[in-house]
């Protein structure tokens, strides 16, 4: 079975998710589209991961290949074949059905709460989790919902963490496929971005990965299964 993977930076891999897809008997095609990979179509696919990135999902200007990437996630949505967008990815989904990306008025970095809506009991990838999680978050921007979604997953500082289009479209806000080595290098390069400013919302990051990122390792792998498990 195999899965397409979007890429939009090499700071953020498919890491965990990845490892779980591979697992349970996937294997994967990833596309460098940042880097001006061309992506292919949905042909010989089982599914689509597109993954996050420090870019803003509302400027092409520093994502030429977004227009392409929303078209794939369409394609993929259209016949009925799984995604999965994470944290940039989700936003992308969300604008690929004609909802709003912005800035948000607060940002989430490191490892924060997410609390699984009443509508996520029933969902065949979040049912039974919950209802609160300590998640991997690394976001300054948020999404409206597009018309259709069900609404997944909130916290307090962002009320729109993830949703489901369809049967077996999702996007997630927080980071399922981060790995300690990867928040970590994103700690490391923290001030290189113009929005990246007070370095003290990362005070406790180390004791809040070991703390907490095992249970979310474990939500990530079985997230993962069961999504893998749509196509």
């Amino acid at each position: 079975m195999r899965i397409l993977v979007v890429q939009n930076s090499q700071t953020a891999p498919i890491g965990i998710v990845g490892e779980a897809l591979v697992d349970n008997g996937a294997s994967l095609v990833t596309i460098a589209a940042n880097e001006g990979e061309a992506i292919p179509d949905r042909d010989g696919f089982a599914g689509l991961v597109v993954l996050g990135g420090p870019q803003d999902a509302w400027d092409d200007s520093h994502g030429p290949h977004f227009p392409e990437v929303m078209e794939t996630i369409r394609a993929f949505a259209d016949a009925d074949r799984p995604v999965m967008g994470i944290c940039l990815g989700a936003q992308l989904t969300a604008r690929a059905y004609g909802a709003r990306v912005y800035r948000h008025d607060a940002a989430e970095l490191g490892v924060c709460p997410v609390t699984l809506h009443d509508h996520a009991a029933e969902d065949p990838v979040l049912g039974g989790f919950g209802p609160s999680l300590n998640l991997v978050q690394w976001h300054y921007d948020t999404f409206e919902f597009p018309d259709g979604a069900v609404p997944l997953a909130h916290s307090a500082v962002c009320g729109r963490q993830a949703f489901r289009l369809g049967r077996a479209t999702y996007a997630f806000q927080f980071h399922p496929e981060a790995t300690a080595g990867i928040v970590r290098g994103w700690a490391s390069r923290f001030g290189e971005e113009a929005r990246e400013k007070n370095r003290s919302v990362l005070d406790g990051l180390d004791h809040a990965l070991d703390a907490h990122l095992p249970a979310a390792e474990e939500f990530a792998r079985a997230i993962t299964r069961r999504w893998l498990a749509l196509a």
